[in-house]
């Protein structure tokens, strides 16, 4: 009699039946919850924004099931090398704010739903003309990984955190730590995805106000600084801080939609040295401005046509001067680039030999509307510097008389 019994379940399609509500059981009590969590998934360890779990999942299994495997995301025959577990696998090099149990508790519940769900013929006919996945450009995607995003850290804010290194550099600010705190050190020695990352944590990244964020407020002296004004706004370290922070806001928020939306790159980095240029001898009328200081190496005959060091910094007016540990300009991706992006401050060096100087003073408004070069006064002469390293040794040159 069980005989017949069980040969009436298989003949009537009852055990399909059974087989798909264990399904559809695993669906509801596992793979539901993960699309209506208010919580990040696994996802964001390796992207800001653009690729969500939640978005390979639709509010009905079967149209899930029929999606994801339209989409080549599911593997009926080999069911655990399903595409989607290897994405949720998938984990960055370095860790992110996401436990491990997260991604874990993604993968087994992933890995339980399609094994139950390969077993149903009814979802294996089922068709759909739905899809899954990110609804944003594979280049909207890409911009938004958190590997392109530390390389954009690294170009724009790390190989300039040279400047900041003396206060918030944990190797370096035992005395300002004991007066104010750890969160003194923002900046973790030779550790770039560290830096970002702490940051991140202790907010002076602000996403929803990113004008605000205290990484611009502090060295432009919009917010009190105690280690005084770093920046001013407009000079080329604002604004590679400045295009970092709007970046990387956006990309939080999920603003990039299309390719025309994305940011363009700038075709240079600029990495601070420890290599100081002073200019003295700078007359009374131009105290009250911001001097922008450029050196072009000689090129055969002439000059090299884009300048190799640069500078920006407010005048010392009452003492007529102006000085600033110079930075190299390279072209991004380059070699060199490359390179220094590994080196500090200290073993940073800048070639001697005879450089055509040209100097720009302007008014703050003026570096704060991207007009130096429109409206402000230029000089020019010729050194021979050395770019000796330190804040003692100098390359010195008096303010020239000759206005190009």
């Amino acid at each position: 009699m069980r005989l017949m019994s069980c040969f009436l379940l298989v003949t009537l399609g009852v055990v399909p039946a059974l087989l798909a509500e264990d399904s559809l059981q695993v669906f509801e009590r596992r793979i539901l919850p993960i699309l209506n969590s208010k919580n990040a998934s696994s996802c964001s360890e390796c992207h800001l924004s653009g690729v969500d779990l939640k978005d390979y999942i639709r509010p009905s299994q079967t149209e899930t099931f029929a999606a994801l495997r339209a989409g080549g995301m599911i593997d009926v025959d080999h069911p655990d090398k399903s595409k989607l577990l290897e994405f949720i696998a998938r984990s960055p090099a370095q860790p992110g704010l996401i436990k491990p149990e997260v991604r874990q508790a993604e993968l087994d519940a992933f890995r339980a739903w399609i094994r139950a769900a390969v077993s149903d013929p009814k979802l294996l006919a089922a068709k759909t003309q739905l899809t899954v996945g990110p609804e944003v450009p594979d280049e909207v995607i890409r911009h938004a990984r958190q590997d392109r995003v530390l390389q954009s850290f690294v170009d724009n804010i790390w190989l300039e955190v040279g400047r900041c290194a003396g206060c918030h550099s944990s190797d370096q600010n035992a005395e300002q730590v004991k007066k104010h705190g750890e969160q003194m050190s923002w900046i973790k020695p030779g550790n770039p995805a560290a830096t970002l990352a702490h940051l991140r944590e202790y907010e002076l990244l602000d996403v929803k106000q990113p004008e605000k964020s205290l990484l611009l407020a502090k060295p432009t002296l919009q917010v009190k600084h105690g280690g005084g004004q770093k920046m001013v706004l407009g000079d080329r370290s604002y604004q590679q801080f400045h295009a970092f922070v709007q970046d990387y806001a956006a990309s939080v928020n999920g603003q990039y939609q299309s390719t025309k939306d994305l940011p363009q790159e700038s075709p240079i980095v600029v990495a601070v040295t420890d290599s100081w240029l002073k200019i003295t001898d700078i007359p009374h009328q131009f105290a009250s401005l911001i001097l922008r200081a450029e050196a072009y190496p000689a090129r055969g005959n002439g000059w090299a046509e884009t300048p190799l060091v640069i500078g920006d910094r407010a005048i010392a007016g009452d003492r007529h001067l102006w000085q600033q540990h110079m930075s190299l300009s390279v072209d991004r991706g380059s070699e060199v680039a490359r390179k220094l992006a590994s080196q500090p401050k200290n073993d940073r060096r800048i070639p001697s030999g005879k450089y055509l100087l040209k100097i720009w003073v302007a008014t703050e408004k003026e570096f704060a509307a991207n007009q130096v070069y429109e409206k402000g006064q230029v000089f020019e002469t010729t050194v021979n510097a050395q770019w000796a390293s330190g804040y003692g040794s100098m390359t010195v040159v008096p303010f020239p008389q000759k206005k190009r």
